[in-house]
């Protein structure tokens, strides 16, 4: 979700005079649209566990293979994506208020799944690797802090050398990719921003799936099994849920610009197979060296609040919808809390 508002926002704010109100039926026709992805994509995963190839894959996630979890996991998280775009062939877009609830609500979620998921699991981890040694319960939240601040330094990298526009800035500000062309050029640029923006959203997706890879990576090293499994659940699930928002912003964005429907979804539910490239990275490194695993969980926390913190709040509170955005968050940490718990039963 990183760089996926400052890329929108400045390409929306370029062509606002092309584009038409917002349908009536625009929500309901989402959510109609949102329900339907989610029955599809439980069928998908449902009948992928009777095809040979497939069932044996779901075999040995089910019977201890790390890897095997953590990238089954993070590619239903990627499929999320292209749910959360199908109301694209219903709507060309939704209301900036319906847009800051949906932001807020998979905040929230990302918020919870950092902390109980990831950064608890690190502390505990921290904890056990420095077991009998003086002052191991400050070393261990020392790890942690390390890997917070090393997950925010990797976002500010990614933020900084990606190409990007800033929502908040004028044009000519630094950081941004260049000042728009003259009135007869603003097509061909907003274009060229957004093909920018779904480049950076590959990018940023990467760090995702790092979060489910270094959640699973545990069980590659024999830590916790158990609760490795339901926290790589709760990351997966986390980013899932925050991918679908994502996947359809990033699909009205492209419609806005006279993308077909086809073309647009297609395009938003390509960008979330950057995802297993990152859990593949995450379970590669961090399984195979037990010291970096505390380290490891605190940095996939770190780049998560990162972009809770930085990205999504300053911009669900943009607009006036502050009131909305704080309640829609809390509803969201609260679902993360309770689906953690029932996962943990």
């Amino acid at each position: 979700m990183a760089t996926l508002i400052r890329h929108v926002r400045p390409v929306w704010a370029q062509i606002q005079r092309f584009e038409r109100p917002v349908p009536p039926h625009a929500l309901l026709h989402s959510l109609l649209a949102l329900g339907a992805g989610l029955l599809l994509m439980a069928g998908v995963v449902s009948l992928s566990t009777f095809w040979a190839p497939t069932r044996a894959w779901w075999d040995a996630a089910h019977n201890g293979s790390a890897m095997a979890a953590g990238v089954q996991a993070s590619l239903i998280a990627a499929l999320a994506t292209a749910v959360g775009a199908l109301p694209v062939f219903l709507v060309q877009r939704v209301s900036k208020l319906q847009e800051a609830a949906l932001m807020s609500f998979s905040a929230g979620v990302m918020l919870a799944a950092a902390i109980f998921a990831l950064l608890l699991p690190s502390l505990a981890a921290g904890q056990a690797l420095l077991e009998g040694a003086p002052g191991s319960a400050t070393g261990a939240a020392a790890l942690s802090g390390v890997g917070l601040a090393l997950g925010m330094g990797l976002m500010l990298a990614i933020d900084r050398f990606t190409p990007h526009e800033h929502a908040v800035l004028p044009p000519a500000a630094p950081g941004h990719a260049g000042q728009w062309s003259t009135a007869g050029a603003v097509d061909q640029a907003a274009a060229q921003r957004a093909w920018l923006m779904v480049l950076a959203i590959l990018i940023h997706n990467v760090p995702e799936g790092l979060a489910v890879g270094a959640a699973y990576s545990g069980a590659a090293l024999g830590v916790e099994t158990g609760g490795t499994a339901q926290a790589g659940a709760s990351v997966a699930l986390a980013i899932g849920l925050q991918n679908m928002p994502e996947g359809l912003i990033v699909a009205m964005a492209l419609r806005t610009l006279g993308r077909s429907a086809g073309q647009a979804w297609g395009v938003a539910a390509l960008t979330g197979l950057a995802e297993p490239l990152g859990a593949i990275l995450g379970l590669w490194v961090l399984g195979s060296v037990p010291a970096l695993y505390p380290v490891g969980l605190a940095l996939a926390a770190g780049a998560m609040l990162f972009v809770v913190s930085h990205e999504i709040i300053p911009e669900t509170h943009r607009n006036g919808f502050e009131t909305l955005a704080t309640s829609t968050l809390l509803g969201g940490f609260i679902f993360m809390l309770l689906l953690d718990a029932a996962l943990g039963s």
